[in-house]
Order: structure tokens, then C-alpha cells, then sequence
């Protein structure tokens, strides 16, 4: 959203709400929203750190920076393609 935000001029709200909502509607996890969740699961007792760390925070943050890496890839080589030309 970094990217998208400052162009959005006067539609940053949708853009947030837009985004958020494929995120949930797609069943992606995220690990900023998601810890918060898996950290009170562990705080409650329902699941041990290493549940938390190996099953949650590990697979999703390389999942986060593998699919964030490879979207921004894509979005920039759109935004420069015809310069390329």
C-alpha cells in the first residue's frame, strides 16, 4: 500500500478498506494482523511458543516478504515497462 497511497489523492480510505478486504477475502495471512491473534492463543494456553514461532510467525513471515518481494517486483516492472521500450 506504501506505493499506492500517495497517488490515491483523496482515496487513500478505499484503498486501505480495498486492500484489507482481499487480504480476508483471498484467506491470506498477514503477520502484522495474525500475531496479535497467535500471541493471545499462547498467552491463553491453547498453543505452546514453539506452535506460535514454527506454525505461525515462520511460515507467514516468508510468505509475507516472498509475496510482498514478488508484488512490488511485478508493480514497479509495470510502471517502467514502456520505458524499457
Amino acid at each position: 500500500m506504501v506505493w499506492l497511497l500517495p497517488s490515491a489523492e483523496g482515496s487513500q480510505v478505499w484503498i486501505i478498506v480495498v486492500m484489507t478486504w482481499l487480504v480476508s477475502a483471498g484467506g491470506f495471512m498477514h503477520i502484522v494482523a495474525g500475531s496479535m491473534e497467535a500471541f493471545m492463543l499462547m498467552l491463553d494456553g491453547s498453543v505452546s511458543v514453539v506452535q506460535v514461532f514454527g506454525g505461525f510467525i515462520a511460515p507467514v513471515l516468508i510468505g509475507n516478504v516472498i509475496g510482498g518481494t514478488a508484488l512490488f517486483a511485478l508493480l514497479t516492472y509495470a510502471q517502467v515497462m514502456k520505458e524499457m521500450e
